[in-house]
């Protein structure tokens, strides 16, 4: 194993980000918008769902939306960020290419999100449901405060610990789960093979995989901090936007030369 320098690895990501740069953000951009349309139509159609118990089409093309990045948007872009760091440069047409792996990293990903992903589900289900019935039974002339509603739902009901038991079990799992589609991308191994070598990956080099990720998350927040410098709220919105096209694209390769680093394989940076 080489020697891993997590500043050495985000250099290499920057370097190879400028060069891709117009496919990883033309994916993150396409990945977002999509994503953007399913859940505010899957919200809108949950909730038609619970007052007029009735499957509206809302609901139908949300989920469809949802599906397509899930299966097709999500596992390309995973894609087109492991043969950027494996190659150098990439194209949206390899980053489709192989309809096969991408079904793989799908389901390799829905195993993972599965337990937390219905934990969460759930959760938000019986949130929403108890903030229906509070407002179902309050009279039309009391003013309403929808965001307390929420949070105090969330902080005494049970969907609240449901969708907490979700969050902390998914950031386990993809904390030892994380490499798994790069072993499955490089053929190394199947689906239910490349859980095993992720968590046994990141059981091996834990200090430095969690050194890793915490590097990661630590940009993605500083996005938002570092925006409030200035106080102009048209300046924020801006900052924002622009910082999370760079950063979140960028850990799309940071995070397969993480995984080159670690099982030794030869990527982009070392060639």
């Amino acid at each position: 194993m080489r020697e891993v320098s997590i500043s050495q690895l985000w250099g290499r990501t920057w370097d190879l980000f400028k060069v891709n740069w117009l496919l990883l953000v033309g994916l993150y951009v396409l990945l977002v918008i999509i994503t953007f349309i399913s859940i505010n139509d899957l919200i809108f159609g949950l909730i038609l769902l619970i007052f007029g118990r009735f499957l509206s089409r809302f609901f139908i093309v949300g989920f469809i939306s949802f599906l397509i990045v899930q299966l097709i948007l999500t596992p390309a872009f995973v894609r087109a960020g492991y043969l950027v760091a494996r190659k150098g440069r990439s194209s949206f047409g390899e980053a489709f290419g192989d309809l096969s792996l991408l079904l793989k990293v799908f389901v390799y990903d829905l195993i993972l999100r599965l337990i937390p992903g219905i934990l969460t589900g759930m959760g938000a289900y019986r949130v929403l449901e108890s903030v229906v019935d509070i407002l179902a039974a309050t009279p039309p002339e009391t003013e309403k405060d929808y965001g307390a509603m929420i949070v105090s739902m969330m902080l005494g009901g049970t969907g609240g610990v449901l969708i907490g038991a979700g969050l902390v079990i998914f950031f386990i799992l993809y904390l030892f789960g994380w490499a798994g589609p790069y072993a499955i991308l490089s053929g190394r191994a199947g689906i239910f093979g490349a859980i095993g070598q992720s968590f046994s990956l990141t059981a091996q080099n834990f200090g430095k995989v969690f050194l890793a990720l915490l590097s990661y998350i630590g940009l993605l927040i500083f996005v938002p901090i570092s925006g409030r410098v200035v106080s102009l709220q048209w300046f924020y919105i801006v900052w924002i936007l622009m910082g999370y096209l760079i950063v979140l694209p960028m850990g799309f390769v940071f995070l397969p030369l993480l995984y080159f680093a670690l099982t030794d394989e030869e990527g982009a940076s070392h060639a």
